[in-house]
């Protein structure tokens, strides 16, 4: 194994790293008894002269994992040069614990391990595969569901320093960090009139590409992670690869929807398109126009979306009286294209589409979020010609309803239309592991928000009703979809099932290859898991 020089210490580093490391081992009460070999190799093979004697370590038995994820944060803070913030940082610390969108995803990890080098992270990997400690990784802080990138008595890699937009002209492609957002992004490819296939609201992170992605460009395009041409990876062994169409394929195919089980990503390598002045805004109806609205999405499924230049996302709120439609259209128009004709039949309270420069400037308007907490579950059927649109959409504000006993009860409907052209776009990429049917479909994202933890029960419970009961009723009429898309999934879906017998068997026989002792199977439990 092959890792990248992390640090040379000086001299008094090594004496304080020696010291801390002493005093960190008698922290864990029944260590294994090749334990303190095996710490002392590794950090010798990274450069530190380390002897930690062997009376350092306890003779207790059951020790807890708490005591292994000390001594990992330990370590890391031995090393004064690389960046960690641990609960004695006070509110440094708070601010880095809650990097999140919603407060339902906040942790309590024992240290925060912010790396800024790819040769960090490979350090990083390399010590937890021998301490065993569980840790969980964080990319944009996008998904509010406990545990999926935060952890509690673990250790939290935050990604966001991982920073860098590398646009190479010749290969029409751009190297993107792990830690910068989609806006980061976009901003850095204007001076070369350039877009990617990425998120469709500026401060997402990077890791949507792992659960597929869904993008404003996606009709054009395919999903975010069909264009992704090279995944850079830390494996579990610290050993650093790159996953594309020539090098590890099998790993590439099953990283476009794989999440966080085969490795930490550290790049992508993606491709860019030309780009440049966008026509599109926010149209807005009142809730009595629900019917039409979910009418209006069945007719531009039919024909407008075949315009592939065309991109809707709406945020449906009928618990508040609103229904928030983005439109999108990329191209230098300066009135409504024929594509959005269903949506502009239906009179509107207000509409500030126009043209606009560049596309991060249209994607800096869109409805604000209105509480603090916020999840959601999904489900997917397929375009037919009668009125099962419709009937969703009222079964979904049905249950909406209830939520008028939560305090800040709010439910937001997001029907995406999915064309056929996005999903027939794989067949030219290298494939993908979701094994989608080449066929119209709707992916309903169903999202909710409140205001106070103690609803989270309730709303959670209810999250997991109504997703169940949109999916008895297209069963009911044929129209039902077994896949669910990971990024807009709740966490008792069974995302990676859904992918089909065979593609799951082959996702699961990629991890047994490249994570043979299944790291990121037990000591990564958050995410959709494979095991």
């Amino acid at each position: 194994m092959h890792l990248v020089p992390v640090m040379q210490q000086p001299a008094y580093a090594l004496l304080m790293i020696i010291t801390a490391l002493s005093s960190l081992f008698s922290l864990v009460h029944a260590a294994p008894p090749n334990l303190q070999s095996k710490v002392e190799a590794y950090l010798q093979s990274q450069g530190v002269n380390a002897s930690i004697p062997a009376s350092a370590y306890g003779a207790q038995p059951n020790a807890a994992r708490l005591d292994t994820v000390s001594l990992t944060c330990g370590i890391l803070d031995a090393y004064r040069n690389l960046d960690l913030v641990t609960p004695q940082d006070g509110q440094l610390y708070t601010i880095e614990a809650e990097q999140h969108w919603s407060p339902t995803a906040w942790g309590h990890p024992n240290c925060i391990f912010e790396p800024t080098t790819v040769g960090e992270v490979q350090f990083f990997v390399g010590l937890l595969a021998i301490t065993g400690s569980t840790y969980a990784i964080r990319s944009g802080g996008h998904s509010p569901f406990k545990d999926f990138a935060s952890t509690d008595h673990g250790v939290l890699i935050a990604m966001h320093k991982m920073k860098g937009v590398e646009y190479d002209a010749p290969s029409e492609t751009v190297r993107l960090a792990m830690g910068n957002t989609w806006g980061d992004v976009y901003q850095a490819l204007i001076p070369h009139q350039r877009i990617v296939v990425g998120g469709r609201l500026a401060p997402v992170g990077m890791a949507l590409v792992t659960g597929g992605g869904l993008s404003h460009y996606s009709n054009a395009e395919g999903f975010a992670s069909d264009n992704v041409v090279d995944f850079e990876m830390v494996l579990a062994d610290g050993s650093l690869i790159h996953a594309n169409a020539t090098s590890h394929s099998d790993l590439w195919w099953a990283m476009k929807a794989g999440q966080n089980n085969f490795g930490i990503t550290t790049h992508i390598t993606t491709k860019a398109y030309p780009m440049g002045a966008v026509w599109g805004g926010l149209r807005v109806w009142n809730a009595s126009q629900l019917d039409a609205v979910s009418d209006a999405f069945a007719e531009y499924q039919r024909v407008g979306q075949l315009d592939t230049k065309s991109s809707v996302i709406p945020d449906l709120v009928p618990t508040n009286g609103t229904l928030f439609l983005t439109l999108i259209y990329f191209g230098p128009v300066t009135s409504p294209p024929a594509a959005f004709k269903p949506f502009y039949d239906i009179p509107a309270v207000s509409d500030n589409s126009s043209p606009h420069p560049n596309f991060l400037d249209l994607i800096s308007v869109g409805p604000p979020q209105v509480v603090p907490r916020f999840s959601y579950g999904f489900s997917a059927l397929h375009l037919d010609n009668s009125t099962t649109y419709r009937d969703v959409m009222r079964l979904c504000a049905q249950q909406g309803e209830k939520m008028k006993r939560v305090n800040g009860g709010t439910q937001v409907l997001i029907p995406q239309p999915i064309s056929k052209t996005m999903v027939d776009k794989a067949k030219r990429t290298g494939g993908r592991p979701q094994g989608l049917q080449s066929r119209a479909q709707l992916w309903m994202n169903m999202s909710w928000g409140w205001n106070l933890a103690k609803d989270d029960a309730y709303v959670y419970a209810l999250i997991k009703e109504t997703y169940e009961k949109v999916d008895a009723l297209t069963k009911q009429r044929g129209l039902y979809d077994p896949y669910v898309f990971l990024n807009d999934a709740f966490p008792q879906q069974k995302v990676l099932r859904s992918y089909g017998n065979g593609n799951f068997n082959r996702m699961l026989a990629v991890s047994k290859k490249y994570d043979p002792r299944g790291m990121f199977q037990t000591q990564v439990p958050g995410g959709f898991k494979l095991n």
